[in-house]
């Protein structure tokens, strides 16, 4: 099994989509890429309309290789709408797109139905359930909520499992700070374990320090799982520039138990990129390329929402 992740926070962009490569299939997870539309009272900087722009670009040679896509939620940073030629002729695995969503998400996926008509191979909905391609599986975990409530909706699990090789995508469960985020991962026993982190950029907003203290446990937990190697933590996480002391108990835990915990950037051995988070040093120290164009795919709908507030 190749593991080949494509975008994340630590690469410059909020996102978390991953290529994953076995004998039998290609796999791209959640096909989107995305901007902060405002962050500390700043607008995306030009860097970041770059990373973007480059990282788009990335997913979508993939998606072009891949057999297979996999919509874990219906959030602009794990799948775009605006471009559907992504999808023609690809197995589409996605979440259900009525049940258990709430109603942003739900219009989300309407629009995504609604433009992708009939150009994928084959669709279908994989909440709780498994598939077989050759001797790899994909399974999927029940719909569990976006973080410690389901105010932002419900998301699904997604594990790749070839032989006895398995990768486990946790989507946005932003840092395992429920015991239903927990069930799968622990029944599933990965080798490597994706997790975005918590939201310690926004404690206080939606997410207590308690939910903070309860995923650093929980993480802990993962890492005594008998069968992983490689815990990768990024997306909501690395909005925050001092994710690292937030993680302190963790990676003190990883070395004690003999686990790595590494960034996406750091699983590809890149320098971080923490653009969001960084955003308004950037405006202080960066000059703005005045040249840099927002690409209409993956950014369309930030477009939407800056041209509505210059308005």
């Amino acid at each position: 099994m190749i593991i080949t992740p494509l975008a994340a926070e630590s690469l410059g962009v909020r996102s978390s989509s991953f290529f994953i490569e076995t004998a039998d299939v290609k796999v791209l997870i959640d096909p989107g890429v995305s901007l902060a539309k405002v962050r500390s009272g700043f607008a995306p900087h030009s860097l970041e309309i770059r990373a973007m722009n480059e990282r788009w670009r990335t997913v979508k040679e993939y998606a072009a290789r891949a057999d297979i896509l996999v919509i874990t939620h219906f959030h602009f940073d794990h799948f775009d709408p605006t471009e559907p030629i992504v999808f023609n002729n690809k197995v589409l695995l996605m979440k259900h797109p009525t049940e258990t969503i709430n109603a942003g998400q739900r219009e989300r996926a309407r629009e995504l139905i609604r433009n992708y008509r009939t150009l994928p191979r084959r669709v279908e909905f994989a909440d709780g359930r498994v598939f077989e391609f050759g001797k790899t599986s994909l399974r999927f975990s029940p719909a569990v909520p976006h973080g410690p409530d389901t105010t932002v909706g419900w998301v699904v699990e997604a594990s790749v499992r070839e032989g006895s090789t398995c990768f486990l995508y946790s989507s946005d469960i932003v840092g395992a700070c429920r015991d239903e985020h927990m069930e799968f991962i622990l029944s599933e026993n990965p080798d490597t374990l994706y997790l975005d982190g918590p939201l310690t950029y926004m404690l206080g907003r939606g997410f207590s320090l308690e939910d903070l203290r309860t995923s650093v446990s929980n993480i802990n937990r993962l890492l005594e799982m008998p069968k992983l190697e490689t815990l990768i933590i990024d997306h909501h996480l690395l909005r925050d520039k001092n994710w690292k002391n937030e993680m302190r108990a963790v990676y003190v835990k990883a070395e004690s138990v003999g686990k790595k915990v590494v960034t996406l950037a750091g699983f590809l051995q890149k320098e971080e990129q923490l653009l969001e988070a960084r955003r308004v040093e950037l405006f202080e120290t960066q000059p703005v390329l005045a040249s840099e164009p927002l690409l209409r795919s993956s950014a369309f709908h930030l477009v939407k929402e800056l041209n509505k507030e210059r308005r």
